[in-house]
């Protein structure tokens, strides 16, 4: 049996997509880190008066005054459901179980952060080590393993499992021009040290297999792994605020990425599909080789978005304590940048039973489309400098077409609200937050759907060749199977606790 080079490929395109850059917003991240920020759902563009100005409107920084140490976690339980809609033709009694993330809790979220003034009354400095706001790990089922066990791993053909560790390293200083306004800049490393990525994929061998049952499991399903790391990254993020009158601020911010994002990654395939009576399922492995030699080193390229972020904050004040503020935000996402993710393989060939596989250069369209996001947010200073309240809302558009919905990332709209305090002990301050995150529900057709079964075919035997309208394709007018069908739902409980020193 020979693969395409899209079976080999795949893994690396899909594991690609479980890093980027931090933000709280679509597309690759789920919600906002840090307590004081996160119990306002977000809104602190303008306000950007701790540590996670560094992030959210380094200019902010110029705020400081003294010595700031901000440590903080995330603890968060974050769901994903996928229900699958049976595939037309197969057996009428037959249903997919109802597959969920396995791995829902994620204890570990941190951000360490210190910033000072160095004594000097206009500015402010600051230097962060944290992981972005996401899903470090994500687990589904694999499936059943004999051919009378169909149900289970509904989404096997879109994603088996991920995981990822991700560090930022920020550099920021800024300068402020009295209390009117201040510019700011944080330079970015970003540091993916490990990233797994695993999925299933059912190839065609011969014209009897080309059929609607490959759907649901095939008889040469064959799972494909990733492991890889990205070392360097560079970004940048400018800010600025302006106050006007005391009443009244405003805020600006642009993370500009420095090209893409480049991944040196590792790929497995393993044969799983049944080849004994019994229906066992062997785990075998095809070695991978480049110029005769043992090999399996791929890289991948990813398009990064700009990240552009505004905020408007009243402030409420009674001599020189402010008692309350409000602050609106926007922001705005260019994920159409996703277009196409590009795996290089520099001429690597994997060998499976006598055939060679040339993987070549492989690319993978996933159609992402620009988003918005809102956020409303307030603090109340109940006692001032003892206590604080505060809460927000906000709304995140859609970053992918219903078609295009996968269980990878939770792409569909979004709605979130957030609850958050802080109790003052001198110069101690303790914050504390949660906030729920939910994905507006999103179902997508059979018809509808444009995920679909990674099922390639030998060279030489191209049973149904694009554009897919002979009599004999089993899928009129696609490559092969539709796996995204179904409805799709994801929900986070999200806790924030931030403990900020300053002196």
């Amino acid at each position: 049996m020979k693969f395409s080079s899209r079976l080999l490929g795949l893994g690396l395109l899909l594991a690609s997509l479980s890093f980027q850059n931090a933000v709280s917003a679509q597309g690759l991240y789920s919600g906002t880190k840090g307590a004081r920020v996160a119990g306002r759902a977000g809104a602190f563009v303008a306000k950007a008066d701790d540590m996670f100005a560094v992030e959210y409107n380094p200019a902010g920084l110029a705020k400081i005054d003294g010595w700031v140490v901000q440590i903080s976690d995330r603890l968060s339980y974050n769901e994903v459901i996928f229900d699958r809609i049976a595939p037309s033709g197969s057996d009428p009694s037959f249903q997919f179980d109802r597959v969920q993330n396995q791995t829902p809790l994620q204890a570990l979220d941190p951000f360490l952060s210190v910033g000072t003034d160095f004594g000097l009354e206009d500015f402010g400095f600051g230097l962060s080590i944290y992981a972005p706001p996401g899903l470090a790990r994500v687990t589904f089922p694999e499936g059943g393993q004999s051919m009378s066990d169909y149900s289970q791993g509904a989404q096997r053909f879109m994603m088996v499992s991920r995981e990822a560790e991700i560090l930022n390293y920020s550099l920021s200083a800024a300068y402020k021009f009295k209390d009117i306004f201040g510019l700011g800049v944080s330079a970015q490393w970003l540091h993916v040290p490990k990233l797994d990525y695993s999925l299933v994929v059912s190839p065609v061998v011969n014209a009897s297999s080309l059929g609607k049952k490959n759907a649901i499991r095939g008889p040469y399903d064959a799972l494909s792994t990733v492991s890889g790391s990205d070392p360097f990254t560079p970004n940048f993020i400018f800010g600025g605020w302006v106050k006007p009158v005391k009443f009244l601020e405003a805020g600006l911010s642009v993370s500009v990425p420095i090209g893409d994002i480049v991944t040196s990654s590792n790929m497995k395939l393993e044969r799983i599909g049944p080849s004994s009576p019994d229906g066992s399922i062997p785990h075998s492995e095809i070695p991978l080789t480049r110029n005769g030699v043992a090999a399996n080193d791929v890289r991948v390229f990813i398009p990064l978005p700009i990240i552009l972020r505004t905020g408007l904050r009243y402030i409420h004040k009674k001599g020189e304590d402010t008692l309350w503020d409000i602050e609106l935000d926007f922001s705005y996402q260019t994920w159409s940048s996703v277009k196409n993710l590009v795996v290089e393989s520099n001429g690597l060939i994997g060998t499976d039973q006598g055939y060679d596989i040339p993987v070549g250069t492989v690319q993978l369209e996933k159609y992402w489309k620009d988003s918005i996001t809102l956020a409303l947010g307030s603090d109340v200073n109940v006692i001032p400098k003892k206590l604080t309240v505060r809460g927000g809302v906000g709304y995140e558009s859609a970053v992918s077409d219903p078609a295009y919905q996968h269980v990878d990332f939770a792409t569909g709209a979004h709605v979130n609200g957030a609850l958050g305090a802080s109790v003052f002990f001198g110069i101690f301050e303790l914050a504390v937050s949660y906030g729920y995150r939910h994905m507006l529900p999103v179902r997508v057709s059979e018809s509808e759907g444009k995920v679909y079964q990674e099922a390639p075919q030998p060279d030489g035997l191209n049973f149904c060749p694009p554009p897919y309208t002979d009599p004999s394709c089993p899928y009129p007018g696609q490559p092969s199977a539709t796996v995204n069908a179904g409805k799709f739902q994801a929900f986070s409980h999200q806790v924030s606790v931030d403990g900020v020193f300053r002196f």
